[in-house]
Formats: structure tokens, sequence, C-alpha cells
């Protein structure tokens, strides 16, 4: 599913990710961000080819399947196909490049991101760029001790700002951290749970659970490939 953007002046926050299996971890967190920012449609973006990770366990078409059954009807809440369809490696400039196309110059656009993606981001594709594209709003976890790399630190002290509100009043530049209470579970955590006959009721959509089941994912040798416990970005 490929939802059009919506043509009002309301702000996008894009949320990419392998969502291999979408969890409520990430479902929950979107919404809490969606709902502090008040007003913003929110896009998922499933990762066709991760520059920096495995390649997911579950297929592209599975993953798509799963992210829609999460999402359901919930309002200003869409999934888009566009790294799916798009071939090569997912890179976020690519996508972010996109939404700015369609959105034009002025048009408030803000990539989510976790915290464990943030300090891997001068690895990324163009990454000095991004700011030009959209805001970036990083999903701490409390009580976290990790810190920012040296040269991330440099390169925002022109952009942070302390308030997410304030980015929704200009297209993009900005970079804010937000820390919010986080549900404990990583997809690598339940494809492990599932290749060993566990149970990964609670921390999934019940129609998730039920897809995962009818199409016997994660069970094989393959479910079990190590994976960085967030996979929040498309992280390139």
């Amino acid at each position: 599913m490929n939802s059009g953007m919506n043509s009002g002046m309301n702000s996008t926050l894009v949320f990419g990710g392998t969502f291999d299996p979408v969890h409520r971890g990430h479902i929950e967190s979107v919404c809490a961000v969606a709902r502090l920012l008040a007003d913003v449609d929110v896009y998922l973006v499933p990762c066709q080819i991760p520059a920096h990770r495995p390649t997911p366990a579950a297929s592209p078409e599975d993953r798509l399947k799963m992210l829609e059954l999460a999402v359901g009807s919930q309002d200003r809440m869409f999934v888009d196909d566009c790294e799916l369809r798009r071939e090569g490696t997912s890179y976020t400039f690519d996508t972010l490049l996109d939404y700015r196309e369609k959105l034009g110059e002025s048009g408030s656009l803000l990539f989510l991101m976790g915290f464990d993606s943030w300090v891997t981001l001068p690895d990324w594709h163009r990454w000095e760029e991004l700011t030009n594209l959209a805001h970036l709003l990083i999903l701490e976890r409390p009580g976290a001790d990790q810190e920012s790399p040296d040269v991330l630190r440099r390169w925002c002290e022109t952009r942070q700002v302390q308030d997410p509100k304030e980015m929704m009043n200009s297209a993009s530049g900005n970079v804010c951290f937000l820390s919010l209470d986080q549900i404990d579970v990583s997809a690598s955590g339940l494809r492990e749970a599932i290749a060993e006959g566990g149970s990964i009721q609670g921390h999934v959509n019940p129609l998730v659970m039920n897809y995962i089941r009818q199409h016997n994912l994660y069970t094989g040798a393959s479910s079990k490939k190590k994976m960085p416990a967030n996979e929040w970005s498309t992280n390139g």
C-alpha cells in the first residue's frame, strides 16, 4: 500500500525500519510521538535493503503486510512502500528527498529515529545533508547512558532545539532529543523466541501474531540471524 501524501499544511513524520517483525514498541512509540506533536501525519516506511545491517529474515511482502495489519485504520497513520519499490540499497537520504519533493519547500518534515541509530549517523549516506531535507527527532530511552559521538555533538550544536513542537513551524534543519517511556521489546528477541517455540503474545498485534503463524515466519535457521535490538531506521 502506498498512501498518497495529504495535501494540507500538516506536518509529516516519517518513521523507517526493517519491521522484522513490527511490534508494540514500534507502534506505541510512534503513536506517543504523534500525540505529543498533535497535528502530524505519520508514514511508516519499511526498508527494502538495509545499508549496514543483515538482510531481514522475512520477505519485503511479509513485512509490509504485517505493518499494514499493525497500523490498521489508525487515524493519520499510513504505510508507505516507497523503499520496497525502489531498487538497490534503501538510503534514508533518498526517501526524505522524495518526501521533500512531494511536500514542497515549506512543508514541515520530521524523521524519527532511535538513539541507537542516531549514534551511527556518521556512517549513513549523505548524513550531513539530512537536515537540509527534514528535522531529526531522536527518541531516547530513559536512563540510557549511551552518549553521542563528538562529531555528532559538534554537528548538532547549531541545530538542536529543546521542544519538538518548534520543528513544526519550519520545513527542516533542526535536531531534537525526546525521552519517552518505551516498551522493552526487540524484533531480534521476538524472532529468537519464535524460532525456539516461545510465546510472543502481548508483544505484537494479535493480527500480526496470527500472520506469523499462518505463514510460518521466523521458524527456520535463518530467523536466528543476529541483528541489533534497535531496528528503527533504514540506517543509511
